[in-house]
């Protein structure tokens, strides 16, 4: 493991797969917008404002129809609320829409302290979003973890020069030489921060160490 957890100050999560589970369909999402290949957001900001309208319409009906569904992953409450009482940030930075967010803080009662949506000016995995973050936090970048589960989430945060963590499941693996740190599950992240308490809570660690390049 080579995250200092005791010197971390702020954790950024990504949402569909990390905190709640994936119920996205992003294949028939693909099907509907005859979008087989590329990033979806990228290409659709291209298209002219009619297009982009449709198929806005049509990712929007899809997300609706996953905000019924929605289910935290496992752990994901008891890992929110760990940093919440260790005094940490948290941080979302999601594709998702603030209606989306809306409902998963029904579900969660900490709260964050930083939400970035799909209407930020630009998404995962430019580094600009996560570093916006840590500007409304006033923290160095080497102060924060950013939690995924897709290739974006590691990027974005290496870029912006955080420490990461992948979110391991069987579809990703091949990310995993993208991240700081790879967990099972978000209980098993939970006992990293709780196993630095006595450093996050008093002892003086320094500046925090950069993450590896």
């Amino acid at each position: 493991m080579s995250i200092p957890f005791s010197e971390i100050r702020g954790v950024i999560f990504d949402m569909d797969g990390t905190l709640t589970k994936p119920v996205i369909d992003f294949a028939e999402m693909r099907r509907r917008l005859d979008l087989p290949e590329g990033d979806i957001l990228a290409t659709i900001r291209a298209w002219p404002p009619e297009r982009q309208r449709r198929a806005f319409a049509i990712i929007e009906a899809l997300e609706a129809d996953a905000r019924e569904r929605m289910a935290l992953q496992p752990g994901a409450r008891e890992l929110l609320e760990t940093l919440e009482r260790l005094g940490l940030e948290r941080g979302l930075l999601t594709r998702n829409t603030l209606e989306t967010v809306r409902r998963l803080q029904e579900l969660i009662p900490v709260r964050f302290s930083a939400v970035v949506t799909r209407d930020f000016p630009t998404f995962k995995p430019d580094p600009a979003p996560a570093l916006h973050i840590a500007s409304l936090w006033r923290l160095p970048p080497a102060a924060i973890l950013l939690v995924g589960d897709y290739r974006d989430d590691l990027i974005c945060g290496r870029q912006a020069g955080m420490f990461t963590v992948l979110l391991l499941e069987a579809r990703n693996r091949q990310w995993a030489s993208l991240a700081d740190w790879t967990v099972a599950s978000l209980d098993e992240l939970r006992r990293a921060f709780e196993g630095s308490e006595t450093g996050l809570n008093g002892s003086k660690n320094g500046p925090p160490r950069s993450p590896r390049s």
